[in-house]
């Protein structure tokens, strides 16, 4: 009976000292927030802002000085292009003045890409025409003084092509070398917050330009980028940030930055969960895009590393926290 009792306890200790160790066990395991690694498609991008402008804006000018005789559109009118604006009558002018020449010449150096241009003509006596639009559009401006004249050198109507809407950027000198044309864009802005336009970059300025903004002075370039299929939110004049896409590749096995060691020779290294235990796995990186480092050895699809390494050692027991898939967005 004795022994019985001998055996029972000795049983019951027995299972408490394994029941302590595999508490003790339990407590030294360290929790580690794991994630698992999939081929991604990557990409890296540039951001910049601008504000949204129409493709194309023309301005008709008067051939000279003239009076109004009947004004045939109104600001937001759409016209077709040869349709008829305004019914002028030329103010008779000395040819050839100084004063003309001087005005022809001030108009000719500040014309840069947009509107016609009036070339210098005599007018000896009263002439009347129709001015009509030079392209297809909307009225955006009608310059018509309260006495009904209008003045030479100055636009008369102004229209706004159907042609669609783009953004003009502004792209910092130091990334200015990562855009090319062609490359596709996605458009927000909080003029039109509810929607992501794509769009491609059109045209990179030749020349560089100052710019002041609330940092400083900073070196810019011009960029202009479509906007597809713009719908009603979205409007000219709004601000606007482009993320241009300067790369992107497909099936890239990505780890994130926050996972990747270094050793003091340069040599990279993640914790890789193997069953219960991490250990420290030798890597080899290329390329580095918005998601983390594109691992080309050390590791394959599916393996589990850790995100937080500075919390375990080789070898160390880890409890999974918050495992999750690294995949794409």
């Amino acid at each position: 009976m004795k022994k019985y009792v001998q055996l029972i306890t000795f049983t019951c200790v027995l299972i408490a000292v394994i029941g302590l160790i595999g508490g003790m066990i339990r407590n030294t395991a360290v929790k580690a927030t794991v994630v698992k690694v999939k081929p991604l498609t990557v990409e890296n991008s540039v951001t910049c802002t601008g504000k949204v402008e129409r493709v194309a804006v023309r301005s008709v000018y008067p051939p000279t000085a003239a009076a109004v005789k009947e004004t045939y559109v109104k600001v937001g009118d759409k016209v077709e292009a040869g349709s008829p604006l305004l019914n002028i009558v030329s103010t008779p002018v000395v040819p050839d003045t100084t004063s003309l020449q001087e005005t022809y010449a001030a108009l000719l150096s500040g014309y840069t890409t947009q509107g016609e241009v009036p070339a210098v003509g005599d007018v000896e006596e009263e002439e009347e025409q129709v001015l009509t639009a030079p392209i297809s559009g909307e009225i955006t401006a009608v310059s018509v003084s309260s006495q009904g004249t209008l003045e030479f050198g100055k636009p008369a109507v102004t229209i706004a092509s159907d042609e669609g809407l783009q953004v003009r950027l502004s792209v910092n000198e130091s990334q200015i070398s990562e855009i090319q044309v062609g490359q596709k864009a996605e458009i927000t802005g909080v003029g039109f917050k509810n929607s992501v336009y794509t769009g491609t970059v059109k045209s990179i300025s030749s020349e560089a330009k100052q710019l002041i903004s609330a940092t400083g002075q900073e070196t810019v370039v011009e960029v202009v980028v479509s906007v597809d299929s713009p719908g009603d939110d979205i409007k000219p004049g709004f601000s606007a940030k482009a993320k241009i896409i300067t790369e992107q590749n497909d099936n890239v096995l990505i780890a994130p930055y926050e996972a990747v060691r270094a050793e003091k020779d340069g040599s990279e290294y993640v914790y890789k969960l193997e069953g219960q235990r991490v250990i420290k796995t030798p890597i080899q990186t290329s390329g580095e895009y918005e998601d983390g480092f594109e691992v080309q050895m050390g590791l394959s699809n599916n393996d589990k590393i850790v995100v937080n390494p500075d919390s375990v050692s080789n070898g160390a027991r880890v409890i999974p926290q918050g495992e999750e898939e690294h995949t794409d967005d």
